[in-house]
């Protein structure tokens, strides 16, 4: 179950379990919370190997990931979240997939509430992949 709260100014905020501090409720981060919550509580990820809303540099840009797992300091999985009302695209994965470029991780997941896609690197590629193993497994 997600923590809220509302704030001074009268706006919902969630308590993110990885930052440990409250968040604006934005869709998205409604998404990304949730996500969250299915990582830690059904594949058993312990909270400190998950990486939230970091910025890496992509092409001399600067880009920021949803959400990222790791194991023994290698990235495993990267989730793209996006908001309930907007659907999953080719354009998503291409976005997940730049990240990839830089972050390597085995894993891509697109998640928007309603819908989840994983995808698995294989040799160079992506397969489509049923659901995301138990942490143990990674």
């Amino acid at each position: 179950m997600i923590k809220s709260r509302i704030n001074a100014e009268g706006q919902e905020e969630l308590f993110d379990i990885v930052r440990q501090k409250f968040v604006a409720a934005t869709p998205e981060e409604k998404v990304r919370q949730a996500y969250i919550c299915f990582l830690h509580q059904h594949l058993h990820i312990p909270l400190i190997n998950i990486v939230v809303e970091k910025a890496i540099v992509y092409n001399k840009m600067l880009k920021r990931f949803d959400i990222m797992v790791y194991k023994q300091g290698v990235c495993k999985i990267i989730v793209e979240c996006k908001a309930e009302f907007v659907s999953l695209s080719k354009q998503t994965f291409f976005q997940a997939a730049m990240y990839n470029s830089q972050l390597q991780a085995e894993y891509i997941v697109l998640f928007n509430g309603r819908e989840e896609r994983v995808f698995k690197k294989i040799d160079e590629k992506y397969q489509v992949c049923e659901s995301l193993p138990l942490f143990s497994n990674l």
